[in-house]
């Protein structure tokens, strides 16, 4: 509408013409009326030489007939830079990629710089147009969250290869691939034997795993240090004993059923580490419904150590990835290379065991058969 405002109006002698216009007029207006790109626009408004003298009349012509000035946003544009730092991962209703994404806004908004969210969900190809979008806006860089940056999903490589040639590029999850980027991950292998050596020195030997996917090898990378943590410690590795499930709290309420329905009473294990803590919630539910107390019949560990676990009933024991240090690592070495002062790189961050109440060290250590 405001296009064929601005073809109306541009018949008339200037005194004729209305202004100001009750519609901010933007640089793509401009270029449209005066018949060449924003880019030209911009440099008859910076006072560029290099434009010819009648492309400048007419473009000056549009520009006074209606009082456009430019935005500093469209200034930074032309100079490729939007100070804007994009987000993609999968959706944010999970509080592991929540409170990544608070972390990066954060960080990005202390450094000058604004945040944009983009959710894509699981299985998903990344759209093209998606990365037309961030390379179109030249943004400043982009960071690639969690399941988001899969080896398996559709389109990556692509995005990939087109993205880096535009701006930086970090990834907040594990190094399945050796992606030309900045790479900041947890250690899966510590967030595996973290809950699994602190429940052998309880006493445990039947220990569960519940959640995520074999199928899926980033997904998997927990399951298999699982169980090489088992074997290490010389602990039976019982196939029953671990549930492929998903991630939601719903999912942990299933896989404890169908575990524990699936074997007699003097098989069970006698403690569950879950995939997250939203599992690990599910879990709870469904071990109190069947009459188990915790920690005393069975002891839980989840993972994430999410805002909710001193509040579960037990306090939920957790393995705590720091999900917000990483996101402002991530922004911080986005800033870095933005400067042309960092190259691709892979920086991985500790877990850390934080022991609260459901795994029984109240308890103490107990021989358990």
């Amino acid at each position: 509408m405001l296009y064929n405002q601005i073809i109306k109006h541009a018949a008339l002698p200037a005194a004729e013409r209305p202004s100001p216009m009750h519609k901010k007029v933007t640089i793509y207006d401009i270029a449209r009326e005066a018949g060449v790109s924003t880019a030209t626009v911009t440099r008859v408004v910076s006072g560029n030489p290099s434009v010819k003298p009648a492309t400048r009349e007419k473009v000056q012509r549009v520009i006074d007939a209606y009082a456009y000035t430019p935005s500093a946003s469209a200034q930074q544009l032309e100079r490729g830079q939007s100070k804007t730092l994009a987000v993609v991962m999968p959706e944010i209703s999970n509080p592991y990629f929540n409170s990544i994404f608070t972390a990066a806004y954060e960080e990005a908004e202390a450094n000058g710089y604004s945040t944009w969210l983009f959710q894509i969900q699981e299985n998903k190809p990344i759209p093209r147009e998606l990365v037309d979008l961030l390379i179109g806006r030249s943004m400043d860089g982009v960071i690639f969250a969690g399941g988001i940056w899969s080896t398996a999903r559709s389109g990556l490589s692509e995005a990939l290869s087109r993205l880096k040639h535009h701006m930086p590029v970090a990834t907040i999850c594990p190094p399945t691939m050796q992606p030309d980027c900045i790479c900041i991950h947890s250690d899966l292998v510590s967030c595996s034997r973290l809950p699994v050596r602190h429940l052998h020195a309880l006493g445990h030997r039947r220990i569960a795993f519940i959640g995520g996917s074999m199928h899926l090898r980033d997904n998997s990378k927990r399951g298999e240090n699982f169980l090489e943590e088992l074997r290490a410690l010389d602990l039976p590795d019982d196939p029953a004993y671990h549930v492929d499930s998903g991630f939601d709290a719903e999912s942990g309420e299933r896989a404890v059923l169908r575990m524990l329905s699936g074997l007699e009473k003097k098989r069970w294990p006698t403690a569950i580490i879950a995939f997250n803590d939203l599992m690990a919630l599910g879990a709870i539910k469904q071990l109190k419904q069947m009459g188990l107390r915790l920690p005393d019949d069975m002891a839980i560990i989840g993972c994430d150590n999410q805002f909710f676990c001193p509040y579960t009933d037990p306090p939920l024991t957790s393995v705590d990835l720091h999900p917000a240090e990483l996101a402002q690592s991530a922004v911080r070495e986005l800033l870095v290379a933005r400067e042309g002062t960092a190259k691709p790189f892979t920086m991985m961050r500790e877990a850390t065991l934080i022991v609260r109440e459901s795994c029984g060290a109240r308890l103490g250590y107990q021989k358990r058969t």
